[in-house]
This record gives C-alpha cells, structure tokens and sequence, in this order.
C-alpha cells in the first residue's frame, strides 16, 4: 500500500508491507532512504529493495526497486513523467503473482501529490489534490484505483504505527511514515514485530 496525503497543510505519504509468503521483513533508515529487507534466505529478488528515497524536494515511496529509479528521473523530469517512464520501462514484478508496481511521489510544502500503478493489466498515473486530514492511497490487490480514508497522526512516527496498526487489511508487516516538517522531511518506521 502506498499512500499520499494532507495535515497541517504539509503533505505526507506513506508504505505499508503485508505479505503471508515474506511476514520477516524489517525497514532500516539509511540517510536519505529506506531499505525493506528481507529476514530469511530467499532467491526472491522482489522482496528487498529501497523503499524511500529523499531527493531535494521531493520524497518518492514505492514497493520495489524502482523507487531510486524514480528519484534519479526527477533530476530532469517532472514528478507525473518520472512516474510514467520508470513504470513503464519497468513494468510489474516478473513473480508468481505478477505483483503490480506502485509508488507516490509528495513535494515539500504542496498540496498535490501523484500516485502510479504498473500492473499485468493495468497501468495509470495520476495526480491527485491533497485534502487536509485526508489521505488517497492504491495498493498492489484487494484496490481499484485509488481510495480515500481519514488520517490523524502527531508525527512520522505516529503516522508509520497508525498505518500499520489501524488499517484493517491482512497480514501487516511494517509501515514507513514520510511528513514535511517544512525544513525537511522526517521519517518513521514502524513493525508489527517491534511494536
């Protein structure tokens, strides 16, 4: 599940993991980015990989590897195109379920924000207007499009908890929170494990 949203009048987004096959995942944060990596040997190579990437003014969320991708396009490309090459040329996840590829992209200190979904089937790249307290999100199954619900939080950190504990969707693994603090952008991870 990625995420993209209003509060305080600065956008936020946020990631959620839940999987039955891969549940041992923990996220570390390295400098600008975030790393979702894989607990137990596997030759899988979809289930660890850069999740957030901070780039200037821009924070880029993702399920794949795609999400550095993304960041280095927008070196020279505006958020909506960067979406729409990178998944494009990437496509979806080449697994056993064909495991769509979706990523948001927030800018400091705006109230829009895009969201992108590369699938089998499916591929679309949207920008969406931000609403205070309210988040639109898309997710690889169980989503059509993109949907709406209500988010409070007091930090990043409450954000990554609240996403991960809340959301009523199965197998919850861990959240990362992404919030514009107006100087920056801070992050928060949360796991179901650590909690």
């Amino acid at each position: 599940m990625v995420g993209v949203g209003l509060k305080d009048g600065k956008p936020f987004a946020f990631y959620r993991v839940s999987s039955r096959s891969f549940p041992n995942r923990t996220a570390k944060l390295r400098g600008d980015e975030v790393a979702v990596l894989n607990l137990r040997e596997t030759t899988n190579p979809y289930v660890s990989y850069t999740a957030v990437k901070i780039f200037r003014d821009y924070a880029v969320i993702s399920n794949g590897s795609h999400t550095t991708f993304i960041a280095h396009a927008l070196e020279w490309e505006k958020p909506k195109k960067a979406l729409i090459h990178v998944l494009d040329a990437m496509d979806y996840e080449r697994d056993v379920l064909n495991t769509p590829r979706i990523a948001g992209i927030i800018q400091r200190d705006k109230n829009e924000a895009f969201l992108g979904f590369a699938g089998k089937d499916e591929f679309w790249v949207k920008r969406v207007k931000l609403n205070e307290g309210k988040a639109f999100f898309t997710a690889t199954y169980n989503v059509e499009g993109i949907e709406t619900l209500s988010l409070d939080f007091k930090d990043e950190n409450d954000l990554a908890e609240r996403v991960v504990l809340e959301l009523k969707f199965a197998h919850p693994v861990l959240a990362i929170g992404v919030v514009d603090f107006g100087d920056k952008f801070k992050i928060g991870i949360r796991g179901v494990k650590n909690l």
